[in-house]
């Protein structure tokens, strides 16, 4: 058995984007400091409140960019959003500084990684259109339209840089995947040609030197009743050296079959070592044989497609991987700790799944556990496959 843990890439130092945001939180922060405080009593005394909501617009906004603090689209980074954006709009209701609707430019530019590109520019109108309406309305300023219709092009503009980072992101993330199970495949091929030659070799020695020796042998056996004296003694000794040279051409041909068992758990771990944002656990409880070269493709075409799932779809941050094999059959499970939104209904790349499976006449089933997506597949072993 064979049980590996792949670890999941982790951040070692904040982005750019995020180093820009603090460092414009902390100008934004420092000059709301020097207003209030050299302001007199009457700002001095919305200290203490403004400090804390500049505090907690800086935690919410600190835990929504640390990655995989909660799994993707987890309900609670949509109520830290919710959280930061309301601790800016108290900060506007509190002081009537024009520059501080630069939170909430900060804070659209996160949107895109939450929401669609069109859900996230109605959320930025209604953004505007709320502090904007808290200037006009509360704090009575003549200019707050011409204000808002300034800062809504910043708005704007942070929030299609943060979709084009999300994109860029998405492609990176994808192409890294990508490469992970070229590497697999890589793998796949180059043991599959191993094999191969090793099959051709054994079987030359079979057809070729061990028919020769054969040959020799029954020769040898005929000179030696043909002959008397010292010669039928050298040929008895090379009919005996002949035959046991013909035991271990049959030895070695043996040894080059039997020794065909693919590493599969190699393919698992160069398939899932280092991706991004998920950490694979692999129990592999098998060795495949040469015969079943097609079915370790199966089998790594699924997984493969199980892990795209888990990417794109469910938010996981941990997936774990199952092989396991009696006589007559083999399992596979693949689940992770993600969550699957709505009724489980197979797209494309579950029924391609699906298909992969019944071509070795095996059975694919799909599960919900602790609404989490759970595949588990079936596959008899036909009599030509000698388990490992």
């Amino acid at each position: 058995m064979n049980s590996q843990t792949c670890p999941k890439t982790s951040k070692v130092s904040i982005s750019l984007a995020e180093v820009a945001g603090i460092a414009t939180w902390m100008v934004v922060f420092g000059i709301t400091l020097y207003w209030l405080y050299n302001g007199g009593p009457q700002r001095q005394e919305k200290l203490g409140i403004v400090v804390t909501l500049f505090l907690i617009y800086l935690g919410c906004f600190l835990a929504i960019t640390k990655d995989n603090l909660f799994p993707d689209k987890s309900p609670y980074y949509y109520l830290l959003l919710a959280v930061q954006l309301s601790a800016s709009l108290l900060i506007i209701w509190y002081i009537p500084l024009e520059f501080l609707p630069i939170l909430t430019i900060i804070w659209v530019a996160i949107l895109p990684h939450f929401f669609k590109i069109s859900t996230a520019i109605v959320i930025m109108i209604l953004t505007i259109g709320a502090w904007s309406s808290i200037f006009a309305f509360h704090w009575q300023y003549s200019s707050a339209f011409f204000q808002s219709l300034l800062f809504s092009t910043f708005h704007f503009f942070a929030i299609l840089m943060g979709y084009h980072t999300q994109q860029a992101e998405a492609v990176s993330l994808e192409s890294q995947r990508l490469a992970k199970e070229l590497q697999a495949t890589q793998h796949l091929l180059a043991e599959a040609s191993k094999q191969n030659e090793r099959t051709r070799i054994a079987r030359d020695l079979h057809d070729l030197l061990g028919h020769h020796l054969t040959a020799l042998i029954i020769n040898l056996q005929v000179a030696g009743h043909l002959t008397e004296g010292e010669a039928k003694t050298k040929i008895d000794q090379c009919y005996s050296l002949a035959k046991l040279l013909l035991s271990d051409v049959r030895d070695a041909v043996t040894t080059l079959r039997e020794n065909q068992t693919l590493d599969f758990s190699k393919m698992i771990q160069l398939m899932s070592d280092q991706i991004p944002k998920l950490k694979i656990h692999s129990n592999i409880d098998t060795h495949l044989n040469l015969e079943e070269i097609e079915l370790a493709k199966a089998l790594l075409n699924c997984i493969q497609e199980a892990i795209t799932n888990s990417l794109r779809h469910s938010g996981a941050s941990e997936f774990w991987v199952s092989v396991e094999r009696d006589a007559s059959s083999l399992k596979l499970e693949l689940f992770d700790n993600g969550q699957v939104h709505g009724e489980l209904s197979p797209g494309n790349g579950l029924n391609g799944m699906r298909e992969r499976i019944e071509e070795f006449n095996g059975e694919l089933h799909f599960e919900r556990v602790k609404n989490a997506l759970k595949i588990v597949a079936h596959i008899p072993l036909s009599s030509n496959l000698v388990e490992a």
